[in-house]
């Protein structure tokens, strides 16, 4: 089978719940060779196979350091931590997840992401009863400490109210976000920490967050 960066697009395109909002064609046309779809379909399921066999450590930094290992961990609203789900979008053949990050005051139990609907907004409520028919993961980033994590949280929330980016390559924009790219930036921005893999090229995949060296899983809600 011929690689397509179609694919990639598609699968990109439908990436954060991608509603039936209009789009340019400028916008989201690409013209390389990268992926074939059986790639595409292929690594998100061995990450998300990854994800459901390892064990959560817990929240390390909220614990003093203490590690504890556990079947599914225990969600935390710690500012900064990554919230991802592996919720299906609007491509059946793709599934293409969501990414968020924990905001800091005053968005108190809320994640800071970004939609087609509605770009970068605080979302209220935990994501077990916003995905309650989902996987929902999260992450934590290693070489950070509490208060980068928390800067982290802050710069994402000063993005709230710009637009969702529809180039999804072009993940060096801060005027535009889509839903992983604006995880990535916050730490990318702030700590100087790259929690993405590189294997989409330069596109962020949700998944990227979950198999980057940089962060490890400290919640499952399954």
């Amino acid at each position: 089978m011929k690689k397509s960066y179609f694919a990639l697009s598609m699968i990109l395109l439908a990436i954060c719940i991608l509603t039936t909002k209009s789009v340019s064609a400028n916008e989201i046309s690409q013209t390389e060779n990268y992926f074939t779809e059986d790639d595409i379909v292929n690594w998100e399921q061995t990450i998300l196979n990854n994800a459901n066999n390892e064990y959560p450590i817990g929240d390390t930094k909220g614990n003093n350091g203490r590690v504890y290992r556990a079947a599914s961990g225990a969600w935390t609203w710690r500012d900064g931590v990554i919230c991802i789900t592996d919720s299906k979008a609007i491509t059946p053949l793709f599934n293409n997840g969501h990414a968020g990050i924990i905001a800091a005051a005053p968005y108190y139990y809320a994640t800071i992401e970004a939609n087609p609907r509605d770009g970068v907004q605080p979302k209220y409520g935990n994501w077990n009863d916003r995905f309650s028919t989902n996987m929902v993961y999260q992450y934590g980033v290693k070489r950070t400490s509490v208060t980068q994590d928390q800067n982290a949280a802050k710069w994402a929330a000063r993005q709230i109210g710009k637009q969702y980016n529809y180039q999804f390559f072009n993940i060096n924009r801060r005027d535009k976000f889509y839903c992983s790219q604006l995880v990535w930036a916050a730490y990318r921005d702030t700590a100087k920490v790259d929690i993405g893999t590189w294997e989409w090229g330069s596109a962020i995949h949700p998944f990227e967050l979950m198999s980057s060296n940089e962060t490890t899983l400290i919640y499952r809600n399954k």
